[in-house]
């Protein structure tokens, strides 16, 4: 019983650091600051009334057309080229609507002397090269050799907004449903809830049967078109799956409760991203199962712990004074103030899951023990909010 509380605790452990760090790779943007601005200035080149001046002008755009475009001055390119580094850039901010792609990005690398004007996928009808090439060569370069970079910048923007205003953008198709996608979905929701029944006793197998065929009939004739034999063949396959999925799940009501929660919570973010706001699934389906994986954890070392206090008293008291000294070592190592022996604490707990976990009849293959600690996540609303669009390479670069 041991040995598999410990193989349990590893799986556990290994699932919530792959997700902190899964998590934290994805929220670190390729400058090192949130992209939420329609105007980000690493420089300290522009001042406060030209970028408020520039961001509202931008959001005005956006409100009218749609298109994003955003503004970033940065020291220097650390060496690769402005246009990898723009659009690097633009596929990490997601600039312009998803579907859509009529975003543009204002790159401006001041120690480089180097410009760019990248353009998403949808506007390159709009911006072309040629124009693009233009607005630098004509308007912002011929500023910035004057050392008038606020200028040069702001007569960039306003050429960018007159062209994206008398541009015919494409509009935002509506997310139409796969029938295909639905009559799948639809066979494995109502296989699982078959294979409930059948574990329940509330339905036999050979009803079970007869409704699994009428209802890969049905639903071949919504989605099949001219794939029909196929879906003849893929939709049981599917309703038996789920069917054999949920059916064993019932069988362990916790566990199964738990999917369906789990299910449902995922179901209300897919909801909630198509149809009100972009929602970051790293977010908001990593960090509340890792919270619940480490209230586990910690579960499981109350567990571990009250077994060793049954067993051994004074065993007990000489392992959680060697806890308590992991984490005062901890804190005092680590020389972080107060912020040193709030992190102590989650070394202190895998320590203990280690030193406790030997009083289970010391036998077993393997022991280890884990914990995980909280990550502070920010997701904070912000002045802009990216649709996720992408650039397809266009624009214009230049120099000074």
């Amino acid at each position: 019983m041991m040995a598999i509380l410990r193989q349990s605790v590893l799986s556990l452990v290994a699932l919530v650091f792959l997700g902190l760090l899964s998590t934290a790779q994805a929220d670190t943007s390729p400058i090192g600051v949130a992209l939420d601005q329609r105007v980000i200035d690493l420089t300290d080149t522009l001042d406060a009334s030209t970028t408020t001046r520039l961001k509202n002008q931008l959001a005005d755009l956006e409100q009218r057309k749609g298109a994003q475009v955003a503004v970033l001055l940065v020291p220097t390119t650390g060496g690769a080229s402005i246009e990898d580094y723009a659009n690097q850039l633009f596929r990490a901010w997601k600039l312009g609507r998803k579907g859509v792609n009529d975003g543009v990005l204002l790159v401006v690398a001041k120690e480089d002397r180097k410009v760019r004007i990248e353009v998403g996928y949808g506007l390159e009808g709009t911006v072309t090269d040629l124009l693009a090439h233009r607005i630098i060569e004509e308007h912002i370069t011929p500023a910035f050799r004057q050392g008038d970079f606020a200028g040069g910048v702001s007569q960039g923007v306003n050429d960018l907004v007159v062209l994206v205003d008398g541009g015919d953008l494409p509009q935002i198709a509506g997310p139409g449903a796969n029938p295909q996608f639905i009559a799948i979905a639809l066979a494995f929701v109502i296989g699982a809830i078959g294979g409930v029944l059948i574990s329940a006793g509330r339905l036999h197998w050979r009803r079970a049967l007869i409704a699994m065929a009428a209802v890969t009939v049905l639903l071949a004739i919504f989605a099949g078109g001219r794939d029909w034999l196929m879906f003849l063949l893929v939709l049981p396959l599917t309703l038996l799956i789920g069917g054999a999925t949920f059916g064993a799940l019932w069988m362990a009501r916790s566990v199964f409760y738990g999917v369906v929660a789990l299910l449902a919570y995922i179901l209300g973010l897919v909801v909630v991203d198509q149809r009100y706001a972009d929602v970051n699934f790293i977010h908001w389906l990593v960090f509340p199962l890792g919270a619940l994986l480490a209230l586990g954890l910690y579960l499981v070392l109350l567990m571990i712990m009250k077994d060793a206090w049954k067993q051994s008293r004074v065993g007990f008291i000489a392992r959680l004074v060697a806890a308590v000294g992991v984490y005062v070592a901890a804190g005092m190592l680590m020389e972080l103030g107060r912020n040193g022996w709030l992190y102590a604490f989650p070394i202190a707990s895998f320590a203990a899951l280690f030193i406790f976990g030997k009083t289970g009849g010391g036998s077993g293959s393997g022991s280890s023990g884990g914990s995980s600690s909280g990550s502070s996540s920010s997701s904070s609303s912000s002045s802009s909010s990216c649709g996720g669009g992408s650039s397809g390479g266009g624009g214009a670069s230049g120099s000074w």
